[in-house]
């Protein structure tokens, strides 16, 4: 190429940028070329979004678990999620770090728990109502949302007050009609003797009154077949609920398996000396098999100083241990020291 014909060329490449620059329609080579600008930005369009509020909600994508406790009416009840079912496992629900906190609770509405969903009850590990989410309840210490709705249930569980759930066309197909073990008189009598003993094993100091360190008896039917379960909590100084608790308390919770010789015998437990380990006083929730594989999963809420959480015990292969702990969000306070008979008459420890 002639070094007079590149010249040319790369003039009239520049008078074509400057063209299209400036005008709207350029003629180049007989041929009409028409310049279309791009719109401009919409509203919101221009500026970066929020963090977290487009990408990395951290939303589930599978089945989630629900808390359901009905209050005292018998009508009104509060819905609280409280994990995604994972395979064999259970997935900790919370409001990712960045993520504003009204975009994650309306995204999280919208995607588990709109008002007008259906929701599946079940207790004792069977189908006994549903709930209509009808209104917004407040959001967990972990930033998840919860809702409120009307719970209806079959005349045999009117008296119950707590119970699972999932939203309606993901909850487990279980068979059985809802029929709750009773607390006998054979779980009455050795709830206080299996706690004895696990006192006395801990070098706790025992209660003054048994009956009045009860919190909590239930009959449990977690392994069909054979006598009920028992799952019991005692507490000394302390309460089943969030709140301080005095240092120098303690809870014993416990699951007990009946044995033909040697009666209810321990078969999981949770024992917390405050003065050590600070507060945590564990409940159960109820019993369902809610992965479809093997036997009852068992749901336990425990109850600490500024926030409560739930764990899950299984079965596996003939020994129950727990198999998910779901993260806590508020940092514990520190356990209290108790405080000797010296410092309190001011004289120095020896």
């Amino acid at each position: 190429m002639r070094p007079q014909t590149a010249r040319a060329l790369r003039v009239a490449a520049s008078l074509i940028l400057t063209a299209l620059a400036a005008c709207d329609n350029v003629e180049w080579g007989g041929a009409a070329v028409s310049v279309v600008p791009p719109p401009p930005p919409g509203p919101g369009e221009a500026a970066a979004p929020e963090p977290g509020t487009v990408a990395g909600l951290g939303l589930p994508t599978g089945r989630v678990l629900f808390h359901v406790v009905r209050s005292d009416n018998g009508t009104a009840a509060q819905l609280i999620p409280i994990a995604e079912i994972s395979g064999d496992s259970l997935r900790t629900l919370r409001r990712p770090a960045g993520v504003s906190p009204q975009a994650y609770e309306e995204r999280f509405r919208a995607a588990v728990m709109e008002p007008g969903s259906q929701f599946v009850l079940f207790r004792r590990g069977a189908e006994v109502g549903s709930l209509t989410v009808g209104g917004n309840g407040t959001a967990t210490s972990c930033g998840v949302p919860t809702a409120t709705g009307q719970a209806s249930t079959v005349a045999a569980a009117a008296a119950e007050r707590e119970f699972l759930a999932f939203r309606r066309g993901l909850a487990p197909e279980l068979r059985g009609e809802y029929s709750p073990p009773q607390v006998d008189g054979t779980i009455q009598r050795y709830a206080s003797l299996v706690a004895e003993r696990l006192v006395l094993q801990n070098g706790l100091q025992r209660p003054r009154s048994w009956p009045g360190a009860q919190r909590d008896l239930q009959a449990l039917d977690a392994v069909r077949g054979g006598h009920a379960e028992m799952a019991a909590t005692y507490l000394v100084g302390d309460n089943l609920s969030i709140g301080p608790a005095q240092p120098d308390g303690w809870s014993v919770f416990y699951i007990a398996d009946y044995e033909q010789r040697q009666g209810y015998t321990p078969v999981y437990t949770e024992v917390r000396d405050y003065d050590r380990t600070g507060k945590g006083a564990p409940k159960v929730v109820d019993h369902l098999n809610w992965n479809g594989a093997g036997a009852s999963e068992i749901l336990v809420q425990v109850f600490g100083q500024r926030e409560s959480w739930y764990e899950a015990i299984s079965r596996d292969r003939g020994t129950w241990r727990k198999v998910w702990e779901a993260g806590r969000c508020r940092e514990p306070a520190p356990p209290a020291r108790s405080i000797g008979a010296a410092e309190r008459t001011g004289q120095p420890p020896r």
